[in-house]
């Protein structure tokens, strides 16, 4: 007799402080200096801010990970404020909270990162505990790139418990490289690629053949964050195809992250896949309409008379 699920999602992965500066006219060179128009401050990183995502949509939601010592607690408070359990981060005793300090002109960003206490991150996959908690889910989000030779059966526990798995590794070039690694993909329900991201564990470009090469590898579903295009989806051996959704875009920080959330907000809401796959696009687009990946991500109620305004056009 399978237990009741206690919680919504439980996501885990890497935690970070975003410290945006924006509106530069120019980048400067080695040496020199320029001033932003803009500052924000916010958490970031793939699990903070898809958990901010569907606590704001009103999910029961935690999150597992590693902070800080000293500035962790900023985090905590951060997340909190969304209604996001952070119980369960860890507090490093040497390292800081990861930073990320993201630097913008109006065509393009570069970030500088220190990985900081996400060290711990692979010692808190292995730990029994982390199973356990994981279990009392509905949904397990990974938002980092589990090792394949020691992660699998993790990933095979989770599936024998009923709980429904989803991924995004965040860009980890390295780790999308790797055939073996589609092990672990084989046991998610849904993978959350971008485009890039997409060609490289696929060997394609163009979003059909990107789909159907990881197909053919075995994926169950593929949700394909295809940008300014909007996005594709695998789901069942179907595909799918949804336009962008209009937004005011002043920062895309995040933006994928936010994607995840609309779209197992709605698959945990039983709906059809077209329906994850258009609200996944419209919380993606809305996160962008200001700094910082959870700034400007949409309630619940926002999201609902959104969808429904989208419907009745239709």
């Amino acid at each position: 007799m399978k237990r009741p699920k206690s919680r919504d999602v439980v996501l885990i992965g890497e935690f970070f402080i975003d410290e945006i500066l924006s509106g530069f006219q120019v980048l400067p060179k080695l040496g020199e200096e320029s001033f932003a128009r803009r500052f924000h401050r916010d958490v970031g990183g793939g699990a903070a801010i898809t958990a901010c995502g569907l606590g704001k949509l009103g999910l029961n939601v935690a999150v597992i990970g590693a902070v800080g010592k000293k500035d962790g607690a900023w985090v905590i408070d951060r997340l909190s404020a969304f209604g996001v359990d952070a119980s369960k981060l860890e507090r490093h005793p040497e390292e800081p909270t990861a930073l990320t300090v993201s630097v913008s002109t109006r065509e393009d960003r570069a970030f500088f990162s220190y990985y900081g206490a996400n060290v711990r991150l692979p010692h808190i996959l292995r730990k029994p505990e982390t199973l356990e908690f994981m279990a009392t889910a509905r949904h397990v989000h990974f938002a980092c790139a589990p090792d394949s030779d020691l992660d699998t059966p993790l990933f095979a526990s989770l599936r024998r418990r009923g709980v429904r798995i989803s991924i995004d590794v965040q860009s980890h070039v390295s780790w999308l490289t790797k055939p073996e690694n589609l092990t672990i993909l084989r046991h998610c329900d849904m993978f959350f690629p971008n485009e890039r991201e997409g060609e490289w564990i696929s060997g394609e470009a163009g979003a059909h053949r990107v789909l159907r090469a990881l197909r053919d590898q075995g994926l169950r579903g593929v949700a394909l964050k295809l940008g300014g295009k909007g996005a594709a989806l695998l789901w069942r051996r179907r595909e799918y195809l949804d336009d962008p959704y209009p937004a005011d875009t002043i920062d895309t920080t995040g933006a994928g992250d936010s994607f995840n959330a609309g779209f197992i907000y709605a698959w945990l809401r039983g709906d059809k896949p077209e329906t994850c796959l258009k609200l996944g696009n419209m919380c993606g687009a809305l996160s962008t309409r200001g700094l910082g990946g959870v700034a400007t991500f949409p309630s619940e109620q926002e999201l609902l008379e959104l969808e429904q305004a989208t419907q009745s056009k239709s």
